[in-house]
């Protein structure tokens, strides 16, 4: 168990780290449990991986899902957040964790040009607002 789950299955999906550098950094105890997929994710379910759709079917209701989104780039993460926001099966994803990259001063040195500067905190709310219906 870590942080109180004792998780079964973690994916993740990366397109720029190779293979044996992601898993040179998992423990070896999670190992067998973890699946890394050297790819960039869709931004769309008409092409594949979109990361929506593999939860969708590869998960039940009985499942604990935490997707957490962190791409570093704001045109990505938000096209698949707009997509969550009207997709029908919202309800299979416990908890969503997303750093959402606005126009925020003091995170600006850190985000750069991941930072979308149309967007403020009050957006932020607003999106977190609307998955939690």
């Amino acid at each position: 168990q870590l942080y109180g789950f004792d998780w079964h299955h973690i994916e993740a999906w990366e397109g720029k780290t190779p293979s044996t550098e992601f898993y040179s950094t998992v423990p070896s105890e999670w190992k067998s449990r973890v699946k890394y997929h050297h790819e960039w994710i869709s931004t769309t379910p008409l092409q594949q991986p979109f990361v929506p759709s593999v939860i969708h079917h590869t998960t039940s209701s009985e499942d604990y899902v935490v997707f957490k989104l962190d791409i570093d780039s704001n045109s990505v993460e938000t096209a698949i957040v707009e997509y969550m926001l009207k997709w029908e099966h919202l309800d299979l994803i416990d908890e969503f964790l997303w750093e959402h990259h606005v126009n925020n001063y003091l995170m600006a040195p850190n985000w750069r040009e991941s930072q979308d500067m149309s967007k403020t905190i009050a957006d932020s709310y607003e999106y977190f607002l609307a998955l939690r219906h």
